[in-house]
């Protein structure tokens, strides 16, 4: 094949109705219009002169306005493309949308993601003029059920606007996936998922939640390796990062029936696939895994290259679907993985409606037939090969025992074990799926092989770990048994064998800095999530004091976050405490982040002066903390009828860097540095709170630009954090760092910074904050964050002026 990449055919992309009106009114919104009725949604019509020509949102529009036209479609679809126009209105109109945004929503969550193309632009171009259309190709395409477009404008200027989306309805039924672990980043080699979603939404396992390069219709065909390979085509995982395990979670929109999954990858052949599904999106029965084991031979043989792996699914209904990966190679690479499936209900109305009532006998009698006639032929095949096994060994015979023993693939389907035997020398006949160039096209005959060699390549050859057939799952009640052994469950994403190992220089020159004890935990959550005791052993919480939550006495509120409270609380002892609970326990990434808390101030110890103390944890998992008097920083600056002096300001900022010296020196990342996580005891004396890893997403006024735009967590990072709350603490809290600028603003300024524009904005300490203290702070806010200094070379500088 010439080209590097393909893409399939099988969404023939249309507009979706704006101009032809299948789009209703009623479908169309806005946040806000200029004139509800010349100017307001519905007439946002491409190529249409309906009223005043377009839509015109009230305000006029800049780089950190928020304006949108909202698209509600019926039903998910695949949009391909958007195509825009601005506002001609019979020759009055002046106005068009020169650069757009484009957010969408999926169903099962209300929250809006961003649209980033391959190489990593949100903003779109738009028009020239009022009249000519202008289409926008969508790479990736994007999966919604509704769609905003944003006009944006870095000088203001009214915008209008006229619309069409461009795509088809989506079939496959995929909404997010998971990857545990993400991809692998060594030095130069950045084998990540560029293109996946920041959906803000995670796993249990704390693993992004998204779709990406592996549902992008788009199958690389040259190695990731080749200095012209398409940016954002492939994910790669290295086996000394991953310890050579890669489990991949699906979820889809429904109950769906499976009949196959295929993979496109490139490397060495895999060790082993398996295959697991969940019906009620919680629990993955051991009775429905499909497992299956390679022998070394084939493993040996084999070589890097671009192979296609196709796995027969045999009508198993899920709605998620996990698959295990393990290799024992240097890398193992993904391009695509598409499921060949049909909405349960779809499948039993079919079955249901073919059957007359005259024509089930006849189909039991023939079905019948067929399971006779296949015990009888299995019972001559097994005789035969008995007779051979039993017969004087030739020198003939001789040359055929060893293959046969090297070509026998064991595979696993439930707890069953079956043996399928593929001589050496036989030929496999090639399926045609990605020898058509097309990975979805449709394959009728019940050929499983799947292989990029040509036939004659593999006339002679031995077989490949995709040349091989599933056997069909077991005729016992295999599905029955889903809810019949609930305990035969496992979480969602298990744990790996293998500990993941990190390089040495990693604590200095990796992006992201994790520590051992959360690399080795990483996996443990999972575990959590999937029983109702986080405190065996396994865990590593054996040392962390327990309490029962009936010997707790819990008192009044004394703060909120997002996703947690804090409530007074009296031990058994009877010391006064802080109580911490997620809000809703049914939210896994707030219990997931409450985990991470727990896990990062037991590692913090409890001999620090300037770390919330950890008492312990009860039966849920919620944390029993050190009580400070005085709550957090900025609500006590806020609610001061005198100002607080700058020394006592410092001295404040000063137990903070002495906290996060704490940190750096264990490795860990705070990662949710911010005034509202920093507590004052009633000596005035600061502790830092709610470290929780560089999983967890903080407020962007306190991120560092590499966390904005990559969602990268350092302590260099954490550095960035701590900069901008000695800003806004040396300010008594008055009003938020980068006030006035919008969320969009602050990912723009993030861009700007790291491009190295003049016009970024960076925050200027007030004249209160002593000269050498504001020189090294100032450095917190360098774009290159390895320029950035370390807390122990804060400190340094900071405790000289405090006292």
């Amino acid at each position: 094949m010439d080209t590097d990449y393909y893409i399939s055919e099988e969404c023939n992309s249309q507009p979706l109705g704006m101009a032809s009106g299948a789009i209703e009114d009623s479908q169309i919104t806005a946040s806000s219009s200029f004139d509800k009725q010349s100017v307001g949604p519905q007439n946002a019509r491409l190529h249409t002169e309906l009223a005043s020509g377009a839509w015109c949102p009230k305000p006029q529009i800049h780089s950190s306005s928020y304006e949108y036209l909202q698209i509600s479609l019926n039903g998910t679809h695949l949009i391909t493309g958007v195509e825009t126009q601005g506002r001609y209105g019979n020759g009055t109109g002046k106005e068009f949308p020169s650069e757009y945004m484009i957010e969408y929503q999926r169903p099962g969550t209300d929250l809006w993601i961003r649209y980033r193309n391959r190489t990593g632009q949100n903003h779109m171009t738009g028009n020239f003029d009022t009249t000519t259309a202008v289409m926008c190709h969508l790479d990736p395409p994007i999966v919604a059920s509704k769609i905003r477009i944003v006009p944006h404008s870095k000088q203001t200027r009214t915008v209008c606007l006229r619309a069409e989306l461009h795509g088809c309805n989506y079939k496959d039924g995929l909404l997010w996936y998971t990857t545990v672990p993400e991809g692998s980043r060594i030095g130069d080699q950045d084998f990540r998922d560029h293109i996946f979603e920041d959906t803000g939404m995670y796993a249990e396992t704390g693993t992004k939640r998204g779709l990406g390069i592996l549902s992008d219709g788009f199958v690389a065909v040259a190695s990731p390796f080749e200095e012209n390979a398409i940016n954002g085509a492939w994910i790669g995982w290295n086996k000394h990062h991953t310890g050579g395990a890669v489990n991949l979670l699906f979820e889809f929109d429904q109950i769906r029936n499976f009949s196959e999954v295929t993979l496109a990858a490139y490397g060495h052949r895999m060790d082993s696939i398996d295959v697991i599904f969940s019906q009620d999106g919680n629990t993955f029965p051991l009775s429905s895994q499909i497992s299956s084991l390679d022998k070394d031979r084939l493993l040996s043989n084999s070589s890097a290259k671009r192979y296609d792996l196709r796995i027969p699914l045999h009508k198993r209904m899920a709605k998620k679907v996990r698959i295990t990966l393990k290799f024992s190679s240097d890398w193992l690479f993904l391009t695509e993985v598409h499921f060949s499936s049909a909405l349960y209900n779809d499948v039993t109305s079919y079955n249901i409606g073919d059957i007359s009532e005259d024509g089930h006998g006849k189909n039991a009698i023939a079905i019948l037939g067929l399971t006779v006639l296949f015990v009888i032929l299995s019972a001559i095949l097994c005789s035969i090969l008995c007779l051979r096994r039993n017969r004087p060994k030739s020198h003939k015979a001789g040359i055929y025992d060893q293959p046969i023993k090297r070509d026998l693939i064991i595979t696993h389907v439930g707890n069953k074990p079956t043996c399928n035997i593929f001589p050496t020398h036989s030929y496999l006949g090639q399926s045609a799926v990605f020898g058509a160039g097309n990975l979805y096209s449709s394959d009728k005959t019940t050929s499983t092989s799947v292989s990029s060699k040509s036939s004659s390549s593999n006339k002679h050859s031995p077989p490949n770990w995709s040349d091989f057939h599933f056997p069909p799952p077991p005729h016992t009640s295999g599905e029955e048994r889903i809810y019949a052994e609930p305990c035969m469950t496992l979480p969602l994403l298990p744990s790996q064998k293998q500990n993941i190992s990190t390089p040495k220089s990693a604590k200095h020159t990796s992006t992201t800095v994790r520590q051992p004890a959360k690399t080795k935990n990483a996996n443990e959550d999972s575990v959590h999530y999937a029983a109702a005791n986080i405190f065996s052993d396994s865990y590593g919480f054996d040392k962390i004091p327990k309490f029962s939550f009936a010997n707790l006495q819990i008192g009044g509120d004394l703060g909120e976050g997002k996703f947690t409270v804090i409530r007074d609380c009296i031990m058994p002892n009877g010391y006064r405490a802080a109580y911490k609970s997620v809000k809703d326990k049914n939210n896994m990434h707030a219990r997931k982040a409450l985990l991470d808390e727990l896990k990062t101030l037991h590692a913090c110890g409890d001999n620090h002066p300037h770390i919330l103390k950890l008492y312990g944890a009860d039966e849920t998992a919620s944390l029993v903390l050190e009580y400070c008097a005085l709550g957090d920083v900025r609500h006590f600056l806020k609610t001061q009828m005198q100002p607080i002096t700058p020394s006592i300001l410092l001295r404040i900022c000063a137990d903070v860097c002495s906290g996060m010296v704490h940190l750096e020196n264990l490795g860990l990342v705070h990662g949710h540095l911010m005034p509202s996580n920093i507590l004052l005891t009633d000596q005035l004396r600061a502790k830092v709170a709610s470290p929780r890893g560089p999983a967890h997403h903080a407020q962007l006024r306190y991120s560092a630009p590499e966390s904005i735009l990559a969602n990268s967590f350092t302590s260099k990072s954490d550095a960035w954090a701590y900069a901008v709350c000695v800003y806004d603490i040396m300010q008594q809290c008055e009003k938020l760092p980068y006030d006035g600028m919008s969320n969009s603003a602050l990912v723009e300024n993030a861009e700007k910074v790291v491009a190295g524009l003049e016009d970024a904005v960076f925050l200027q300490f007030s004249e209160n904050l002593p000269r050498g203290v504001s020189d090294v702070t100032t450095r917190c806010f360098d774009a290159d964050h390895l320029s950035r200094p370390s807390f122990a070379h804060i400190f340094h500088f900071i405790s000289r002026f405090y006292e």
